[in-house]
């Protein structure tokens, strides 16, 4: 199964592609929907509605507003969150972890409300790759037209449970989010410890 949606407008630049892909297909809420049929569904709508309202791009807080109802319930960001920390998280005190994973929300939220600003739209292909035979899991492939050259592909590892499908890693050109986060969050901790590094990331988001 496959479904392309033409957004008009012209080329960025590859940066922002990735940053855009990384957080614009969050899973509907419907909960009977097929992988494939709630990425593609929430890509047109929230989508859909930054065209139509162009003035929610002058206002950080309607973006991020938009991107917290739209995407968020959508991504399980705990399961993300301790993909990402490794042995960080097995060691990470519940407070600490609690405090990581809410400071990490916050840190895609802005990532991708800022991204949403630089979008000048192009031909996105969604494409169900696998699906597991006792259907709790899939991946949902999104290949990002680009001019005179090959499409970006974004693989997003999504679960089915009893609230819908969640999105639980994303993986861009074969580079998976949760291990780039990890490799790079693994130093940051390693040099200023749990709470250091969670500190540091809560003056990133302000």
């Amino acid at each position: 199964m496959r479904a392309v949606i033409y957004l008009g407008g012209n080329g960025m630049k590859l940066i922002g592609i990735i940053i855009l892909l990384l957080y614009i297909p969050g899973v509907a809420d419907a909960r009977g929907d097929e992988p494939l049929d709630v990425v593609r569904g929430t890509t047109e709508r929230i989508m859909v509605r930054f065209t139509e309202e162009p003035e929610i791009a002058a206002d950080p807080g309607q973006l991020r507003m938009l991107v917290n109802e739209s995407i968020v319930p959508n991504v399980d960001f705990t399961l993300l969150s301790r993909l990402t920390l490794g042995k960080h998280w097995r060691r990470a005190s519940t407070a600490q972890r609690q405090r990581f994973t809410d400071e990490y929300r916050r840190l895609l939220i802005r990532t991708y409300s800022n991204s949403l600003t630089k979008y000048n739209g192009q031909a996105i292909e969604h494409r169900l790759l696998t699906t597991t035979a006792e259907g709790q899991s899939a991946t949902v492939r999104t290949l990002l037209q680009q001019p005179g050259g090959s499409p970006l592909t974004v693989d997003y590892s999504v679960f089915n449970t009893p609230a819908g499908w969640k999105i639980y890693d994303i993986t861009i050109e074969g580079i998976s989010l949760a291990i780039t986060h990890r490799s790079s969050f693994g130093r940051e901790i390693s040099s200023r410890g749990m709470d250091g590094f969670i500190e540091h990331l809560a003056a990133r988001n302000k």
